[in-house]
């Protein structure tokens, strides 16, 4: 008679089955890292631009028919705070308006002479200037940066009234992008 010595197959597994599960979840706990930004999104300034031209028979075209322009400029003061325990490096930022028919419209944040270009431009709006977030500045570790994004979109006031949704992306270098989303406790003013 044969002496049977060593682990049962089932036994050993289960015994296989509960190392990998202790392998697997070690590995993504040591990998796993806190965000290393947050952000939020204080308020929104909207100033709608409608323009109806005429042209004039001397211009060629269709005389007398009105070419029609909308644009909603869209001023955001956003908060942006470094929980890394390294320099972070702001790249850039756009927004996306959603629109009701869910097409998407980006806008890239204005420059930093296209920033005090708008508020030149649209003196209506120079109440509403306060410090711009620019690229390529470095959030130190904890640092918290309060400012002004503008953005445009090619659209009327109607169709900005009617978005179903409105997120601002920024981007650094070497890390995720920041997402935040426009809430419906998001304090939106209109400037005419």
């Amino acid at each position: 008679m044969e002496e049977r010595s060593g682990i049962h197959p089932a036994v050993a597994g289960l015994i296989a089955v509960v190392l990998v599960i202790v392998i697997v979840g070690g590995y993504v706990w040591i990998n796993t890292k806190p965000p290393v930004h947050s952000g939020a999104l204080v308020s929104l300034t909207t100033y709608p631009i409608h323009r109806e031209l005429s042209t004039g028979s001397a211009l060629g075209g269709l005389a007398g028919q009105k070419e029609v322009y909308d644009e909603e400029i869209v001023l955001a003061n956003v908060q942006i705070k470094s929980t890394a325990d390294i320099p972070l490096f702001l790249h850039d930022m756009t927004g996306d308006v959603t629109l009701s028919d869910g097409t998407v419209d980006t806008s890239t944040g204005a420059s930093p002479k296209d920033y005090h270009d708008v508020f030149i431009a649209y003196p209506a709006l120079a109440s509403k200037q306060t410090t711009p977030i620019l690229r390529d500045i470095t959030l130190h570790p904890g640092q918290e940066v309060d400012g002004q994004m503008i953005f445009h979109y090619p659209i009327t006031s109607q169709q900005w009234d009617q978005r179903k949704a409105f997120k601002i992306t920024v981007q650094f270098l070497h890390q995720k992008d920041l997402v935040v989303n426009a809430s419906a406790t998001t304090p939106v003013s209109v400037v005419h």
